[in-house]
């Protein structure tokens, strides 16, 4: 029996690219990663994008397709993730089954494979299962677009200067973060809220995350940092990063990521020690 590769090294890695970016200030304007980087496959009218999604029940992070309507045609504009997985409704077109609102369809790879060749798979045409997961089971979704490409909320112009929040899970862990605005008279009563540019706060780090887009009932207790987080972190009791959950909030073990990473830098070293020696020997 085949052991199943770990997906969580590769987005880990992803994680510390994002890291190096937000160093800068002005990072987030000069990065973009094309949305084509992580589509399944496309059609006219849709497409499956890669993400990660944190379910109950399930102990890691578990990655898979899910299929989007163009907002705009030939381009890969689609709803935000809060629009998507709070709708009590589902578009059906006539040649498709029904399937019932509460949940969502993730196309999952069938075979132990790296993302890269989860994505060329579907590129391809191979066929991969569709696993139906209930909304209210899904405690977050790793988004791996840095922008929300919803072509709506860009019209409706989210203010830039809105304060951070600190947040607790219901884990114990304590993250930082801006709360995407959405229109308030549309999304009021939505399940899951956005979560940009977040920081999970531990006693020995803070560790930068991808935008998180959470189910309202992961998040147990907010408050408004205002100017300085220290007081929050250091002095206040519901945030203190002494009481706070020091497992990373994507992988609570990380070991799969220190050793990837080193076979990654020896992999590296090798491959250039070889092309120094072809070099010599031309």
């Amino acid at each position: 029996m085949h052991r199943p590769v770990n997906h969580l090294p590769h987005l880990l890695l992803f994680l510390k690219a994002v890291e190096k970016t937000r160093q800068d200030a002005a990072a987030e304007a000069a990065v973009s990663i094309p949305p084509e980087a992580f589509v399944l496959r496309q059609d006219d009218l849709h497409f499956w994008e890669l993400l990660g999604f944190s379910i109950r029940g399930f102990p890691s992070l578990l990655v898979g397709g899910v299929r989007f309507r163009r907002q705009e045609a030939g381009k890969l504009s689609r709803q935000s993730l809060v629009s998507f997985l709070s709708a009590s409704t589902r578009e059906v077109n006539l040649h498709e089954a029904p399937v019932p609102p509460h949940l969502v369809e993730i196309m999952v790879s069938n075979r132990p494979q790296s993302v890269h060749d989860f994505l060329k798979g579907g590129r391809q045409g191979a066929e991969y299962p569709l696993l139906k997961v209930a909304k209210k089971d899904i405690r977050f979704v790793f988004d791996f677009r840095l922008a929300n490409p919803s072509r709506s909320h860009r019209r409706q112009g989210a203010p830039a200067d809105q304060e951070p929040h600190l947040f607790r899970t219901e884990e114990g862990h304590v993250i930082s973060a801006t709360p995407h605005q959405l229109p308030a008279k549309l999304h009021r009563n939505d399940a899951f809220l956005a979560l940009t540019r977040p920081t999970q706060h531990t006693a020995s780090s803070d560790r930068p995350l991808p935008t998180l887009v959470t189910h309202r009932d992961f998040l147990v207790m907010t408050g408004e940092v205002g100017d300085s987080l220290q007081p929050w972190l250091y002095g206040s009791v519901p945030f203190h990063v002494e009481l706070a959950n020091s497992s990373h909030v994507l992988d609570p073990e990380l070991e799969s990521y220190r050793t990837y990473r080193s076979r990654e830098v020896r992999d590296t070293q090798a491959h250039q020690m070889h092309r120094m020696q072809l070099a010599d020997t031309a």
